[in-house]
């Protein structure tokens, strides 16, 4: 059965269906009225539904009870803003392991400088990005995703977490042997890393440092691997 992502809808009522979301079920998809279709608002739940269409209006009607659906957890990403199209890369691969989260740090090293109206229109890229993922992994809610924010916003967001790690190839004990308990936040920096006032902020925050080994990782992948490891040692993978 087809997923279909309708953000922060009321499950229990029929969902108009977005014209975008409308033409990857009508067209792309090519299913027709009548066809069975499972939705799921983001936050955590889920129904079956049927398509119906008025004119040029699509709307799934629910044919089930409200469930709740698989969740994310556990797991909050502060990744440095990086350049290019890697941070939509990274969106979704986290997206797919369960990541709860997503923070995204403009740190000192950060090559990619938005303004007001450029990161709105990132975020609101960033928000179809995990959307899909979640689609096709079969989750049920998305990551939050926030910022670009300053490392100082980024330590106050997360400071109520039970555990805060940062990743770095030089002076860190091995994640496998760090204490953890959830929820817990990973911070990876972007091309060039974390600069030294950053970590330093990060140290006096009580952010643990921690290494995935002798190898430097690229941050993309840093950014993947990282929170997948947590996530294992905490029993969500």
């Amino acid at each position: 059965m087809l997923r279909v992502p309708a953000p922060g809808a009321d499950l229990a009522a029929p969902v108009p269906l977005a014209p975008e979301t409308a033409r990857y079920v009508t067209v792309v998809r090519r299913l027709e009225a009548g066809a069975a279709v499972l939705l799921f608002d983001g936050r955590g739940r889920e129904v079956e539904a049927v398509l119906e269409r008025e004119g040029e209006r699509w709307t799934a009607r629910p044919s089930g009870p409200v469930r709740e659906g698989r969740r994310g957890g556990g797991v909050t990403l502060c990744y440095g803003l990086p350049k290019g199209d890697k941070l939509d890369d990274v969106l979704r691969q986290v997206t797919e392991l369960g990541v709860e989260g997503v923070l995204v740090v403009a740190c000192e090293r950060s090559v990619v400088r938005l303004d007001a109206d450029r990161a709105e229109k990132r975020r609101e890229r960033w928000t179809r990005v995990v959307a899909e993922a979640a689609r096709q992994c079969g989750r049920a809610d998305t990551p939050e995703i926030e910022g670009p924010l300053a490392i100082d916003a980024a330590l106050d967001a997360t400071g109520a977490m039970a555990t805060r790690l940062v990743l770095h190839p030089e002076g860190g004990a091995p994640l496998a042997s760090a204490a953890l308990d959830a929820p817990v936040a990973v911070f990876i920096g972007p091309e060039g890393g974390f600069a030294p006032g950053e970590l330093a902020r990060l140290a006096l925050a009580g952010v643990q440092r921690v290494s995935l080994g002798g190898l430097v990782l690229r941050t993309e992948t840093a950014a993947v691997v990282g929170p997948a490891l947590v996530l294992h040692r905490l029993g969500v993978l």
